[in-house]
């Protein structure tokens, strides 16, 4: 969809070799995600320093939760989408060479596109129906894929594991506790999980962002603008306490949440799993309106001065703010882009979690 930045990706597997560090996740690895425990705990969530981070309130998660110790990559979201095209899940319509305009798209009652596979920055191409990575990029964070193609890999890493898939592809709603399975974390678990116990200001601590924890962009107006490297490459000196990896830069990261412009809840919250869709924008082109969802964490690009005029959709806030790699920064977007990916939560029931929901997006 929309794009951020127009650097070519021709001799990208070239680069990220020379990039890539020892401590970056091999091709030779599983393509399931490692996951690392968040232990249950209570936390300060927001910050008084930016508009849309307000108020500062105390929030306790009372559920043990596993996150993904990194960025879903292209190779695993590809394997996800061969599972589904064998299943039926998609819709062979918007793959085919006829089609106005190819992707990979679901077949529900409500269904969504989720991955813009054919775009010049995606990492995955499809062909004789086989979804394939590209030389190079298998490891690389997946890119391209919406808010709905992430819930929907959730669904199917659940269903490959013989668990109940959490979010109902009909009304996209999600159930958030009460079920084990994978979803996208929710804000809340996110923030929680980027500064744990100590309230730090970035993952690794409250040193300021620089090349050596973070891949994050804007140099001197210099080309290229930058561009994804392999998951874990700033490994361990990014990694948050847990050790948790790119939690600041690479790709801005889906979370479950609506986006609103602040939190408009009570001081004290439990388990929240975020507001109703309250920010929408009306897409002409689309002939539709988007809710928008938030991001959280930033990525390999922020250019404080990039296409500043075009308003949207052409900016978000995680390319032109420059505070866009504090843990407390929230943002949000509604379409996809080469920007933008997402990790998983796995949510282990108790039997004694009430089950609790999301909204729908109807």
């Amino acid at each position: 969809m929309k794009k951020i930045g127009f650097f070519g990706f021709l001799l990208l597997g070239l680069i990220v070799c020379s990039l890539s560090i020892a401590t970056g996740v091999s091709a030779a690895e599983s393509t399931a995600p490692e996951m690392i425990l968040v232990p249950a705990g209570t936390f300060q969530m927001g910050s008084d320093d930016f508009y849309n981070a307000k108020p500062v309130h105390k929030v306790t998660l009372t559920n043990d939760f596993y996150i993904g110790k990194y960025e879903i990559t292209n190779q695993q979201y590809a394997d996800a989408l061969n599972y589904a095209w064998s299943k039926g899940y998609l819709n062979k319509d918007e793959l085919s060479q006829k089609a106005k305009r190819r992707r990979a798209s679901g077949v529900s009652k409500s269904p969504q596109p989720y991955q813009d596979v054919f775009d010049e920055d995606s990492g995955i191409t499809f062909e004789n129906g086989v979804f394939s990575v590209l030389p190079g990029r298998a490891n690389l964070p997946v890119v391209e894929v919406t808010w709905h193609g992430a819930a929907f890999y959730c669904n199917m890493l659940s269903e490959q594991e013989g668990l109940t898939p959490l979010y109902d592809l009909d009304d996209w709603s999600c159930q958030v506790y009460g079920e084990t399975g994978y979803r996208l974390p929710t804000e809340a678990e996110w923030e929680y999980a980027a500064q744990y116990d100590d309230a730090r200001k970035f993952p690794w601590g409250n040193e300021a962002v620089d090349d050596t924890r973070a891949n994050q962009g804007y140099k001197d107006n210099a080309l290229p603008l930058g561009f994804p490297v392999t998951v874990g490459t700033f490994s361990p000196k990014g990694d948050s306490k847990l050790g948790i990896s790119d939690m600041a830069g690479n790709v801005a990261e889906w979370c479950n949440d609506w986006y609103g412009d602040y939190y408009s809840h009570d001081e004290d919250q439990t388990d929240p799993v975020g507001s109703g869709k309250e920010l929408f924008f009306n897409i002409p082109v689309f002939k539709k309106f988007f809710a928008a969802k938030v991001l959280r964490g930033g990525s390999f690009l922020m250019d404080p001065n990039f296409r500043k005029g075009m308003g949207v959709p052409f900016i978000t806030d995680t390319v032109i703010h420059p505070d866009v790699y504090n843990n407390r920064f929230r943002s949000y977007d509604y379409l996809s882009r080469n920007v933008e990916g997402f990790r998983v939560v796995k949510i282990i029931a108790t039997g004694k979690a009430t089950a609790v929901f999301s909204a729908p997006d109807k």
